[in-house]
């Protein structure tokens, strides 16, 4: 069969479905990926065949001065208010409204080429099955047009879009009453669908299966019905560096890995570099730390028992490592699961509610963030933009993921903002010493390995294709 999967164009969103193409296509099958004409290369080298959308020489829809921007925390929070969210619900809320709806804003617009060359070649290469980007819902209008089956890609994200979908449909009428748009994602899809005379539906915002890769304990509740598929972690490929080929001999080591989104934009971050390096410096391990130079920007110097290198695959470090210390992100805790090693994440009890930023640009918060800064944009380009949004200090799924780790006795919580050094050293060292968190690691390796592998779910997608199976719950 033909399978067109769509990627947004960030490797955290490519690498995830890479072992499901990969599957696919060793199975038989004709795969392609799309994505923004920029990305087409970085696809390519993973071996997988590209479609390249839009123009490769035009900016990508993030970086445009026109690209969508997180709504008001006043209407975050009217939303969350009319619905009658808890805390829990409210955070929840937030992650799809504010952070999750940029962008799929992005590859959904019809006035730009890249969703109406999705929707063309779907109709010209006729598909079977279309599995789109959580952040990627052209695909589904693709798929519509072009008759195939199709399906989500959770890839390294919770379902926060079928989470809060479920809730405004529970209380649409408190929604309206309040003034609000009580369906922001159908708005956001509708002007294309229109476009091709499709109609605007819950399978079509949700597709008709979603692939997802989380264990249950952390994955969301929803009534999507899911094809459970065990996430095998991919960084891409390069070569194994010669310091790795064997273990460390004598101390332990430990890792040191905190993502590879707001690297780019938050200088020093939050602080939260500084203080880990030095809660390690004492200790007697071995550090590496895959650190860029803009999270090293307010570290003085590095203490001896550190190596900084900015990329190394995790693949390749974790098999060699006692324990890993992170931020939070899903490919680095399954990166961690499957190589059954402790954790260590990196969270705090802020809200995930962005807030804009008063200062200028040059004098606003290391951690703001700007449309279009985590691709890159150069300083000059930076200067000229408004001051932007204040960055909570931790990332998207920090806390989901922490307390999953924690709850599975796989690891601890670490909080930059409220833990003095000696208190995060203490926590290193007794991760490192105690047994119990090594069995914790080992068990939660034993139920990820439990989960179907990438090929075991082949058969599930060709029957779904062939309209003989609606998934499995």
């Amino acid at each position: 069969m033909r399978v067109l999967i769509t990627v947004y164009p960030a490797l955290a969103h490519l690498y995830p479905v890479v072992p499901y193409a990969w599957a696919l296509q060793t199975a038989g099958h004709d795969v392609r990926v799309a994505s923004h004409a920029g990305f087409a290369d970085t696809i390519a080298s993973t071996g997988l065949v590209p479609v390249a959308l839009g123009d490769a020489g035009s900016p990508e829809p993030r970086l445009r001065e026109d690209a969508r921007q997180p709504p008001a925390p006043e209407q975050v929070d009217a939303y969350a208010r009319a619905m009658r969210l808890d805390p829990e619900e409210r955070e929840h809320w937030i992650a799809f409204y504010q952070w999750n709806l940029n962008p799929a804003s992005d590859y959904v617009r019809p006035d730009l080429p890249d969703a109406p060359d999705l929707v063309e070649f779907a109709r010209a290469w006729r598909p079977d099955l279309v599995l789109w980007d959580l952040v990627f819902p052209a695909g589904a209008v693709a798929a519509r047009v072009a008759g195939a089956a199709h399906g989500r890609l959770l890839g390294s994200n919770l379902d926060y879009f079928a989470y809060s979908q479920e809730r405004l449909a529970a209380r649409r009428d408190a929604v309206r009453a309040a003034g609000l748009a009580d369906d922001p994602l159908a708005d956001l899809v509708r002007p294309l669908a229109d476009r091709y005379g499709v109609p605007v539906d819950d399978e079509l915002l949700l597709g008709q299966v979603t692939i997802d890769p989380l264990p249950k304990g952390l994955s969301l509740p929803t009534a999507t019905v899911k094809v459970p598929v065990r996430k095998i972690p991919y960084t891409g490929a390069s070569a194994f560096p010669r310091w790795l080929h064997t273990r460390p001999q004598g101390r332990p080591r430990i890792a040191l890995s905190l993502g590879e989104s707001t690297r780019r934009y938050v200088a020093g971050d939050w602080g939260r570099t500084p203080k880990l390096l030095a809660a390690l410096a004492d200790l007697d391990v071995e550090v590496v730390a895959t650190l860029s130079p803009l999270q090293l920007a307010a570290v003085d110097a590095l203490p001896d028992n550190v190596r900084a290198i900015e990329w190394v695959p995790l693949t390749q470090l974790l098999p060699t490592c006692a324990a890993l210390v992170h931020h939070g992100g899903m490919g680095t805790f399954s990166a961690a699961v499957a190589a059954g090693i402790p954790q260590l994440v990196c969270d705090t009890d802020d809200s995930l509610l962005f807030r804009p930023a008063t200062a200028a640009p040059a004098e606003a918060d290391s951690g703001t963030y700007r449309a279009g800064r985590e691709f890159g944009v150069d300083g000059e380009q930076e200067a000229q933009e408004a001051a932007g949004w204040l960055h909570p200090e931790k990332n998207l799924l920090a806390t989901p993921c922490a307390g999953y780790v924690t709850a599975q006795g796989a690891g601890v919580r670490l909080d930059h903002q409220k833990q003095t050094v000696p208190q995060i050293r203490a926590d290193i060292l007794r991760v490192l010493t105690e047994p119990a968190f090594r069995e914790g690691a080992g068990a939660l390796r034993e139920t990820w390995r439990a989960m179907p592998s990438p090929n075991e779910i082949v058969p599930a997608l060709e029957a779904l294709a062939a309209g003989r199976s609606r998934g499995v719950s």
